[in-house]
């Protein structure tokens, strides 16, 4: 079976003595391509850098909702930027809403929504982030929708209710589940999987 990861982080120091090795493990268990997200611009040139190893790495651009307060007035013409430079890059994020380790609300609703919009202008997905968040993320992708048209895009590590889970599945979303999904506690987390359909319409 041949597998795509959709959301890795290869960048992080602790990987650096091990990419070669690292590398030779995704490959022995069948995964032909990644996608490795960012979560700050100024980790661009090392992504690339990775990637210049790695033929079957694509990656994002974007900014973390938890790093907001790094967000500067160019930082949108900066993302917008650097996604047009290489032809690699195939979504914007890592973005989205965290309001279960911040309190910035107002902030990061501003960030996500610049990105949707530069996501929008490149026809690229977004790769959300949502923590403690999903009654205000589906009211601002609701709300772009109406105002400017859809976005595409896939809910990383997803933890909502069933309930929350149909929202995004109604925007044409997809969803992605952690190895949480696995515990036996987890049942919410189980009950969105079920209602997931492997295939989007």
């Amino acid at each position: 079976m041949q597998l795509i990861d959709t959301h890795v982080h290869l960048n992080f120091e602790s990987f650096q003595p091990d990419l070669v090795a690292i590398a030779q493990n995704w490959r022995e268990v069948g995964v032909v391509h990644l996608v490795h997200s960012c979560v700050e611009p100024t980790e661009f040139t090392s992504i690339q850098s990775i990637a210049d190893q790695f033929p079957e790495l694509s990656f994002a651009v974007g900014l973390h909702p938890l790093d907001v307060e790094k967000w500067e007035a160019n930082s949108a013409e900066r993302i917008l930027a650097l996604a047009q430079s290489d032809s690699r890059v195939v979504a914007i994020g890592e973005t989205g809403l965290d309001f279960y380790k911040a309190e910035n609300r107002e902030q990061q609703e501003t960030v996500f929504m610049a990105q949707l919009a530069i996501a929008q202008q490149l026809d690229l997905p977004v790769i959300v982030h949502c923590r403690d968040a999903a009654d205000a993320m589906a009211e601002l992708l609701r709300s772009f929708w109406d105002q400017h048209g859809p976005v595409k895009g896939v809910m990383h590590c997803w933890s909502g209710t069933p309930e929350e889970t149909q929202w995004f599945l109604d925007l044409g979303f997809y969803i992605s589940f952690s190895g949480i999904v696995t515990f036996k506690n987890a049942l919410q987390v189980q009950a969105s999987a079920q209602m997931v359909p492997a295939i989007a319409s």
